[in-house]
């Protein structure tokens, strides 16, 4: 083996080990925006009442069909 082609494996695995550090770096900087734990509550009330409804339907809860949102995401989160 030559000179070159060790340099040349060096540098493309230097290469890479940047590219992949850029990527990891700009990952741990989405966290900022993003954040780590997101609210359940406002997750679920993005959700349609027949979501809901269907999350609850191995509850054995009398009167489903008439709860309102905000009851349906107390009893799923309870």
């Amino acid at each position: 083996m030559n000179l070159i082609t060790i340099t040349d494996g060096v540098i493309v695995f230097c290469i890479a080990l940047a590219i992949t550090i850029f990527e990891a770096i700009q990952e741990l900087l989405t966290i900022f925006q993003k954040g780590i734990f997101r609210d359940e509550r406002e997750i679920l009330m993005k959700r349609k009442n027949k979501d809901l409804r269907q999350m609850l339907m191995g509850a054995e809860i009398k009167g489903i069909n008439r709860l309102k949102k905000d009851e349906l995401v107390d009893l799923i989160l309870a």
